[in-house]
């Protein structure tokens, strides 16, 4: 589908979908799994040069590769760039241009160090030769060196010998991180920040006269509510704590002229927890303030501006993402760009006034872009996308608006099937996003959702941004707050009722898949409704109790549930209410489950009890644990397995057809995915 030209200037990869004496044609699962990626886009200092990374589907490998990629900005020509290995990690541009800082571990897979890329001789050099991994690097101001963050130093072999027995490392033991200092002249090191905590989100202030880092407890990462901001002195290294709170100050970044402090918090202006996340301005000593505190709108990421009198804000209003000025002396917000689309990867050059995004829209995954005016607005810098989305056919978006339990207005996004035909109603797929406070948005590229390959397939689809979610205001969001499936199940219903009102969707082809939260999701509604004719649940939760227990992140349902299941006089009743395996006895739908063996997030017991409990009915289901995958699928086997399984799965229950499962045009294949008339066996006890 499109490849690697390596010469004296590597180009950038062109994505090519048929030739143009094809017909242009629908995406099959194969297209949307082999189509391109890019992420973490740089510019330099001067605005001159533009790194970024492109991803590339090796399927005789069975991994997707990301790839390092240099364009001059002035002439849009690509530059030689160095061969990274697979790791979207940002590089880190030296303050003079001149060229970047990569992480690369060594050749014998040992631990990332630092290494330089410089631009004029496309030589490399290695910086650092610490103890430990690096994870990130921040450059000095001066350039004269530059800060990086990494574990505090563990024991020299993973079985250390201790009074006469191999040492077991604790459940959840998880090394603290350090900020250490690497001078260039003299090439030494030292620590600045370390101690009987773990560091997490470090900034350094314009002038590098202060480091800014949230310090934590430990590195766990369901602590991180637990950690204040600390100001550190540069020249004296004397460190002034700056918040005190029990909330979590992600991404603090001071002020130009160093007075006030800056970061996204989920609490409401009086610090009460589970609120839509916004900016926050504190000056020291002060309350902090809750910026656009009656705008529904979730703050994704900020940067001050050059003067230090305001801020960008990325905004988040439910189906758009967009870019947005805010006076801090007038109170104002400016919106700075519009449309169906979202704005993601963004950040912010204050020496040349220059921002950088990748813009998602549901007919491009994301070109990367280059704002240098306002009046100008964004203008691509990268065309991986043109050839393959002038052959491909697209799905047409639209938003879709209903009235939800007591008269909420709701909204979501709809992606119609190719050559859609208004006097028809077509087989629905309802699919329910993560988070769960997060929405649905135009584009939505993700791999676990497909949507243009499900357009394809002839399927109506419906996002639904139920309550819950974000970009709606507090209040909306706060929904699930004492309890979680208080009247999101009922929003994503009602959304599928209108569907079918308006004689779109066909309420005897209705599907229901989703992920993580979705998959949440999906596990409550088929023990609610017999409606689905199918159901697919990935990585979904079935149990609360064992759920909270089990999970790396377990601090935000705490106030979902009204507290902890092992303190005294635990809301146990209302985890168990709320667990779809107390109805699982109800469950009549065809259920696939899906999860990764190593997911941390929502471990693998969750779909082992829920498709046992299923299968206990009678009810057809398969449960695909996928070996070594983590929370996300990144095996693209098993991207392609869980597409053509679901959709074989569809096809079967919910239009009595037969799918032919899509392969890749190369040596390797997949494992057959289940066909569809092969006889299951669901009766009796798992």
């Amino acid at each position: 589908m499109f490849r690697f030209c390596i010469g004296l200037l590597l180009t950038v990869i062109a994505w090519h979908g048929p030739t143009a004496a094809e017909t242009p044609r629908g995406m099959t699962a194969v297209d949307f799994i082999e189509m391109p990626r890019l992420s973490a886009p740089r510019l330099s200092p001067d605005g001159q040069v533009l790194a970024f990374f492109q991803s590339e589907t090796l399927w005789t490998d069975n991994q997707i590769v990301r790839r390092l990629n240099l364009i001059d900005t002035k002439t849009g020509a690509a530059l030689p760039a160095p061969q990274l290995p697979n790791q979207p990690d940002p590089v880190a541009w030296h303050p003079s241009s001149s060229g970047f800082v990569f992480l690369k571990p060594p050749k014998d897979g040992g631990k990332a160090q630092a290494h330089f890329y410089d631009l004029a001789t496309a030589e490399t050099e290695q910086l650092t030769q610490h103890g430990e991994a690096i994870e990130r690097v921040i450059w000095h101001p001066d350039g004269s060196g530059l800060y990086f963050v990494a574990p505090e130093q563990q024991p020299n072999t993973d079985r250390q010998m201790l009074d006469g027995g191999w040492v077991i490392p604790p459940f959840g033991a998880n090394a603290d991180r350090e900020v250490w200092w690497l001078d260039l002249a003299s090439g030494e090191t030292h620590v600045v920040i370390a101690g009987a905590f773990s560091v997490r989100d470090v900034s350094l202030s314009d002038n590098g006269d202060a480091l800014i880092a949230a310090l934590v407890p430990d590195h766990a990462l369901d602590n991180r509510h637990l950690g204040d901001v600390f100001i550190q002195d540069v020249p004296t290294e004397d460190r002034q704590r700056w918040t005190r709170n029990q909330f979590r100050e992600a991404a603090p970044k001071l002020s130009p002229d160093g007075t006030r402090l800056a970061y996204i918090a989920s609490v409401s202006s009086d610090l009460d927890p589970d609120y839509e996340g916004k900016v926050f301005v504190q000056a020291r000593g002060e309350r902090p303030q809750r910026l656009l505190s009656g705008t529904a709108m979730e703050a994704l990421d900020f940067a001050w501006d050059e003067t230090g009198n305001g801020l960008y804000i990325l905004g988040n209003t439910g189906l758009r993402a967009n870019l947005y000025h805010y006076d801090l002396a007038s109170e104002t917000l400016r919106q700075i760009t519009e449309g169906d689309q979202s704005v993601r990867d963004w950040s912010f050059n204050a020496a040349t006034h220059q921002h950088v995004a990748r813009i998602e829209t549901p007919n491009n995954p994301g070109e990367i872009q280059i704002m240098r005016s306002e009046t100008e607005g964004f203008a691509p810098i990268t065309s991986v996308y043109a050839d393959g989305f002038d052959t491909f056919r697209m799905p047409v978006q639209k938003a879709f608006q209903w009235q939800g339990r007591r008269g909420v207005q709701l909204e979501g996004l709809l992606v119609y099937p190719l050559d859609y035909d208004p006097t028809k109603t077509y087989p629905l797929v309802t699919i329910t996003h993560g988070g769960p406070r997060t929405s649905s948005r135009f584009g939505s590229w993700n791999v676990s959702r497909y949507l243009p390959v499900l357009a394809a397939e002839g399927y109506l689809v419906f996002l639904p941004n139920h309550r819950g979610g974000t970009g709606y205001g507090d209040r909306f969001m706060r929904d699930m707050v004492g309890r979680y499936f208080r009247n999101a199940h009922h929003d994503v219903m009602s959304g599928i009722d209108a569907l079918i009102a308006r004689d779109l969707a066909d309420p005897d082809r209705l599907i229901k898949m989703g992920w993580s939260a979705g998959g949440h999701m999906v596990n409550k509604l088929i023990t609610h409704t017999d409606r689905f004719a199918a159901a697919s649940s990935g990585a979904g939760a079935s149990e609360w109790l064992s759920m909270h227990g089990e999970s790396d992140i377990r601090h935000a349902r705490t106030n979902v549930f009204g507290g902890q299941p092992w303190q005294r006089s635990a809301p146990r009743r209302r985890y168990q209410s709320d667990s779809p395996l107390t109805d699982v006895w109800k469950v009549s739908t065809p259920t696939l489950f899906f999860v990764g063996e190593k997911d941390l997030r929502v471990p693998p017991t969750q779909s082992i009890l829920m498709y046992r409990g299923v299968r206990a009915t009678g009810t057809p289901t398969l449960l695909f644990q996928a070996a070594g995958e983590p929370h996300n699928f990144r095996k693209p086997t098993n991207q392609l397995f869980k597409i053509n399984t679901e959709l074989a799965w569809y096809a079967r229950f919910a239009r009595s057809e037969t799918y032919t499962p899509v392969l890749p045009e190369a040596a390797y294949r997949t494992e057959p995915v289940m066909q569809p008339d092969e006889p299951l066996d669901v009766v009796g006890s798992p």
